[in-house]
Formats: structure tokens, sequence, C-alpha cells
């Protein structure tokens, strides 16, 4: 097979392209396993018959949600799996599709934490609360997760309150604001 006759796949991400790197090595593999007249690129390329993203608003027929992290390779396989067996059963064309223009989201409203500290019913341990946040408990349960890394210490999420151990009040603002949030002191 001549590597002109190949159609390409075009992963696109914004730097550091590190996802679209690890598609690239995994589907130029599955495709040689499969004999696929298809090679994967990661940089910009006009000729690419089908254009993947990844966290891009370039044009593309196709856009992944695989974040970063330990799991990544991992997550990027399965896709590339997918993607494989679709153009093996021929239900991925090599002509690019038009792009529907999505209208822009509206800007989300500033969500608003307050952060407290409590000593009653705790032998005079204190703990500080973060509270009034409009999250699901899973939503909230992770992001204790990311305060208490933060802080260096235990806590807990329940009944839609975070709890972290100590007086971290500066240090529990500073890591909110950096996420997005509207931070208010409550208490003294």
């Amino acid at each position: 097979m001549l590597i002109s006759a190949r159609k390409i796949i075009l992963f696109l991400e914004a730097e550091p392209a590190e996802r679209a790197r690890a598609a690239v090595v995994a589907f130029n593999d599955a495709a040689g396993r499969h004999d696929l007249p298809w090679i994967a690129r990661h940089e910009p390329d006009t000729d690419a018959a089908y254009r993947i993203g990844f966290d891009t608003s370039g044009s593309v027929q196709e856009q992944w949600d695989v974040r970063p992290g330990p799991f990544m390779n991992l997550a990027i396989a399965g896709e590339v799996a997918n993607l494989v067996s679709r153009i093996v059963d021929g239900k991925v064309s090599a002509k690019p599709t038009p792009v529907a223009t999505k209208k822009p989201a509206p800007p989300k409203k500033l969500l608003t934490a307050k952060v407290g500290r409590e000593t009653a019913g705790r032998r005079g341990k204190g703990v500080t609360t973060v509270f009034d946040l409009a999250l699901s408990e899973a939503d909230l349960k992770e992001l204790a997760t990311t305060l208490k890394e933060k802080c260096g210490t235990g806590g807990t999420a329940k009944e839609g309150r975070i709890e972290i151990q100590g007086d971290h009040r500066d240090r529990i603002v500073t890591e909110l604001e950096k996420l997005g949030y509207k931070v208010k002191r409550a208490g003294g």
C-alpha cells in the first residue's frame, strides 16, 4: 500500500498535546495491526480526512472528552478501539462532514461558597467549613478531596457541606478562588 493512498486522521489539541500524541501512537498501532489505509497525525494538516478534537474549538467531526491523568492512556485506547471498529465497519467516511455550530453557552453563574470555622461539639478541636454550594454529592466529595489534598489534612463532605480538620480558612479561600468560586467568609 502506498503512503500517498492513506487517509489522514488529525488529532487536534492545544498545547501541551499529550492526549493527541498518545492517540496518534495508539491509532497508528491499531491501524497497522488491522491493515487500515489510515494514518494519524497531531500536527495541523489541511489534507486531513477526519478530525478529532481534545478541548479544541477547531472544526472537528468528533470530540473526545479524555482528561489527563493516570488513566488517560487507557481511556484513549478505548476511544481508539471504538474508532477503529467504526472504520472497519465503514461507519467513518473519508469526507469531512460540515460541523454544526453551537450557540455559545450563556456564562455560568458564579458559585458563591461560604467558608467558616466551627468548634462546637468537637471538644475544642476546630474544623474549617465550606457550605452553601449548589453542587451534587459527587461534586461536593470531589471538591472536598481537592481541598483536603491542598491543606494536607483530613476532612469529610456530608449533608451539603465540607469539613476540613483544622483552621485552614485562608488556604481554602485561596484554593476556591483559583477554582473559580466566589468566596465569602462566614463567622469570625
